[in-house]
């Protein structure tokens, strides 16, 4: 009898997960870490030190073509902004280029953002939740451990709220985006898929004196809880 379940997706940082204790859970078609262990142990160690979650599987939207600056919200040149009160974010790359990045792993969140585009010669929309691999940093000692991963000042004056850069991270070119709604120091990292586990990596080995703890998706939630 054919199997008639949806394939569950896993991010390139599964196995690093598995090895270190990581519980999953389904959400929305993915297998991502719930937590480690005790969620209010891990959100405590991010409160003092740093924390690290995989959220490599939230949606994200490529829209590109010369119809996406006259279509979308007034943002400046390679900034990022909330889209609405809902935690999404609009980050601008390029002139015509704008990733849409949710904060959970079904696409159908950014639906309410995608009103008005409509995929032609003006803009053409890609999802690309599989072409980047995703992490949030967050705690008071990120700038501590980033600095000795990049050459980007990701001081909050250099790299305020609602902004992102390009920059070379671990030796991989990175996007970093600093959200807003956080009362902890906080960036998220988007490097290419196939360079996930790598960069993860680095930055656990880069923050190993902190220390940094690894966060289930239960731990992030609760700090960026208000």
């Amino acid at each position: 009898m054919p199997d008639t379940l949806s394939p569950i997706a896993r991010t390139p940082l599964h196995e690093w997960h598995a090895g270190h204790g990581g519980r999953f859970i389904d959400r929305d078609g993915w297998q991502v870490v719930a937590a480690y262990g005790g969620v209010e142990h891990e959100a405590q160690a991010a409160r003092t030190g740093l924390g690290l979650a995989d959220v490599s599987a939230f949606a994200k939207i490529s829209l590109r073509g010369p119809g996406v600056p006259s279509q979308v919200l007034s943002l400046s040149p390679r900034g990022v902004t909330p889209v609405t009160d809902e935690p999404a974010l609009a980050c601008r790359l390029t002139d015509d280029h704008l990733l849409l990045l949710a904060a959970t792993p079904t696409a159908t969140a950014l639906n309410p953002h995608l009103l008005g585009f409509h995929e032609g010669r003006a803009v053409v929309k890609t999802d690309v939740t599989s072409t980047y691999a995703g992490f949030e940093v967050i705690g008071p000692r990120l700038e501590e451990v980033l600095c000795r991963l990049t050459h980007l000042d990701v001081r909050p004056s250099a790299l305020p709220v609602n902004s992102c850069a390009e920059t070379a991270l671990a030796g991989v070119e990175a996007l970093l985006v600093r959200p807003g709604g956080r009362s902890l120091p906080g960036l998220r990292i988007y490097v290419a898929w196939d360079l996930g586990e790598y960069v993860w990596e680095r930055i656990v080995e880069a923050g190993r004196d902190v220390p940094i703890t690894p966060l289930g998706l239960e731990a992030l939630g609760l700090l960026l809880r208000r």
